[in-house]
């Protein structure tokens, strides 16, 4: 295998791929990447048996062949290379000898033929998706998935859909929760993958790199299902997914039905209130008290060894008293996803989840646990 490639093209692909591969592991062939070359370019792909991602990349191909190299080391050899143009060269025993102007690497390598398989697609069924709402499905969902692999029904967002209204539009549906907290986020699009209507379960990781891809920008997307895997295409890269084999739980039993207390109040002012009183709260629990009353909220925390923070935010709100505690950190996680200058927070007493809404958006509903205090 020879190719020459430039060297800008060439370490975006490595970059792209840095955190899909394996850190650490019992198999070594998941800390290289594998280099493929092909007809007018070459193919960089990694994965972790979990996710996989396979980037296309123009190169002159001077002879054809496949090699693996150690993916931390090769992206941080070609992004210190010193010429736009860098030169590889597949030799013997799975060396591999780099050059670019007059630096010079030669780089031992693994076989190819050691290199897991992605699995393998038909180009037809890809579905068109639009990039911006699936990226912002995704960022307002994700915050929420938790990560205590003992819940392992919960360390993946839940992707639905289900027909809605006489145009076929489609309402697809998002939501995560780690017990805590919970997001979902429906959106209406003319969209219909094959099998997502039962309802599919996504990995975290794999959600993290589909982020970072879709925000690339430029390009449309396509997605599709297929053998227990999510695949989306965008520009020259593919990425794949396993599902998670899991059931998620019936998040509907989780979101309050009546909620008689509604509370408006600027997203912001609370951003910035919330920040100030939680610096004295318990580090363990991050727990903040809040008391509503005419038209005013009082946050405040306690800690025996800090000390005590209180602050008033005017909120508009016509009920009686009503005082409950919650962790900051769930609350702050959930108004910094939201976009809106408003935010509607109802409840039905002091001891229930209360739910977090945009005040311009029905269709983005959170919900958060109280806690004692």
């Amino acid at each position: 295998m020879e190719f020459k490639i430039e060297k800008e093209e060439f370490a975006k692909g490595l970059y792209r791929i840095q955190s899909i591969v394996e850190k650490k592991g019992t198999m070594p062939i998941l800390l290289n990447v594998l280099l493929e070359t092909y007809e007018k370019g070459i193919a960089i792909t990694a994965t972790d048996l979990e996710i996989g991602l396979k980037g296309f990349h123009p190169a002159e191909i001077i002879k054809e062949g496949r090699a693996t190299l150690s993916a931390k080391k090769l992206y941080e050899v070609i992004k210190e290379l010193p010429e736009k143009e860098v030169f590889l060269k597949l030799k013997e025993n799975q060396w591999v000898e780099i050059s670019s102007g007059k630096s010079l690497f030669n780089i031992m390598g693994l076989s190819a033929d050691s290199f897991p398989s992605l699995p393998v697609f038909e180009e037809e069924e890809f579905v068109s998706a639009d990039v911006e709402i699936l990226k912002e499905m995704i960022e307002k969902t994700i915050f929420a998935v938790s990560s205590d692999e003992s819940r392992y029904n919960l360390t993946g967002v839940f992707f639905t859909q289900k027909n809605e209204g006489e145009e076929k539009d489609l309402n697809l549906k998002m939501v995560a929760t780690d017990g805590y907290r919970l997001s979902l986020i429906e959106r209406s699009i003319r969209m219909e993958v094959k099998g997502l209507e039962k309802g599919i379960l996504l990995p975290k990781k794999g959600l993290v790199e589909l982020i970072k891809l879709l925000a690339e920008g430029g390009e449309a997307g396509w997605i599709k299902l297929k053998n227990n895997n999510f695949i989306v295409k965008k520009g020259n890269a593919i990425l794949l997914m396993r599902l998670l084999d899991a059931e998620f739980p019936d998040y509907r039993q989780v979101i309050p039905l009546n909620t008689k207390k509604h509370i408006r109040m600027k997203r912001n002012q609370i951003i910035e209130s919330l920040r100030r009183v939680s610096i004295l709260s318990s580090e363990k629990t991050r727990g903040v008290k809040f008391h509503f009353s005419q038209n005013l909220l009082e946050l405040s925390s306690y800690n025996p060894e800090l000390g005590e923070a209180k602050d008033d935010v005017p909120v508009d709100y016509k009920g009686e008293d009503i005082t409950i505690g919650f962790n900051s950190r769930f609350v702050l996680e959930v108004l910094n996803i939201m976009k809106g200058e408003e935010v509607v927070l109802a409840l039905e007493d002091g001891s229930s989840p209360a739910i977090i809404r945009p005040s311009n958006d029905e269709r983005h509903t959170c919900v958060v646990m109280p806690m004692r205090l």
